[in-house]
């Protein structure tokens, strides 16, 4: 493991899946891929502010190298928890550390922030459409993951009971596969303003029960609350169940049983027309819960967290809710939980 890389196997693509244009947005409808900047890895890396407090490391797995970025908090102990955060598409793993804040909330809290890098800016994340396969090279992004947890549960300051999984958009949906295939590595789950690929529907079948908590929009014009097609209909990116179907899904999966507990987010931002309610059952398989906000109103963005997002980003993606910190919200729910 070395603390620099290559970049192999990391190279700039098309634009990913999930900044594209909404077929129900007029605004977006006059906006084409050249309008979005394209990233660069290489840019952030090289940007003291994006990569404070980060160290980069090196893997190989499925006959490539890859790349993640660490941040430890400043402490002797051992067996610490890890928070492994996942960028959306077209994204970048230093933007997503300082997007989502993990470093910060890992120092106060005592856990270990990882930020993974995906291949082409995107993951595999099971919609297996044509466009998707090739712009990613068809990797094998399961497999780099079980490597990575590999790696990880043998430092010592790791502990393996307590790994867990936050991501959102194609990151998101990443989390829902490998929700599906490899739940014996992972302690518990959050997936914002993502839905479960159509394709796996059929194929996932977890072998144990994962804590789970999901937040979706309702006017999310890219990963539709209703289901259908992912960024519009100008270029195929394949396809996700309906928010609630998805939710129900791992409901099922989990083996809840009951009514969930209901709860309203209060509403910290009255002018912005967007409220949050939540669900829980906690009544499921082997003591995991699975929890869902849904936001009433709010488009394709991280709560909390997309305050600074870029005009062109919010025209296509619409605006996002602050009536609570995704961040904070997530780890509140993982610490209760390990395997």
């Amino acid at each position: 493991m070395k603390n620099r890389s290559r970049l192999s196997g990391i190279l700039p693509g098309l634009l990913p899946a999930l900044l594209l244009m909404s077929s129900t947005n007029t605004v977006a409808q006059s906006l084409d891929r050249a309008s979005l900047p394209p990233p660069s890895l290489a840019a952030d890396i090289a940007n003291p502010r994006l990569m404070e407090g980060l160290t980069q490391r090196e893997l190989r797995a499925g006959g490539s190298e890859r790349i993640y970025f660490i941040h430890a908090p400043p402490t002797e102990a051992r067996n610490l928890p890890v928070v492994i955060a996942l960028h959306g598409g077209n994204g970048t793993a230093p933007r997503r550390a300082r997007q989502m804040g993990f470093n910060d909330i890992g120092d106060r809290e005592g856990f270990i922030a990882v930020y993974p890098q995906g291949v082409n800016y995107g993951w595999n994340d099971g919609r297996a459409s044509p466009d998707m396969l090739r712009r990613l090279e068809n990797t094998d992004d399961v497999a780099f993951f079980r490597a990575l947890i590999g790696e990880l549960r043998t430092l010592p300051q790791v502990d393996p009971r307590r790994i867990y999984l936050v991501g959102g958009s194609n990151g998101g949906m990443m989390i829902h596969r490998l929700a599906c295939e490899m739940t014996d590595l992972i302690a518990g789950a959050v997936v914002m303003v993502a839905s479960l690929p159509e394709p796996l529907q059929g194929s996932c079948k977890p072998n144990q029960a994962v804590p789970i908590l999901m937040m979706n929009g309702t006017a999310d014009p890219l990963v539709p609350y209703a289901g259908g097609p992912v960024g519009g209909r100008q270029i195929d990116q394949g396809r996700v169940l309906p928010a609630e179907e998805t939710l129900r899904f791992w409901v099922r999966a989990n083996g809840c049983l009951g009514d969930p507990e209901l709860r309203t987010l209060p509403d910290r931002d009255p002018e912005d027309g967007m409220t949050t309610e939540g669900r829980t059952w906690k009544s499921c398989r082997d003591g995991v819960e699975v929890a869902f906000l849904r936001m009433n109103g709010a488009g394709h963005g991280l709560p909390g967290r997309s305050r600074n997002k870029a005009a062109l980003a919010e025209e296509l993606g619409g605006r996002s809710t602050n009536d609570f910190d995704s961040s904070e919200e997530a780890w509140a729910f993982l610490k209760r939980f390990s395997r």
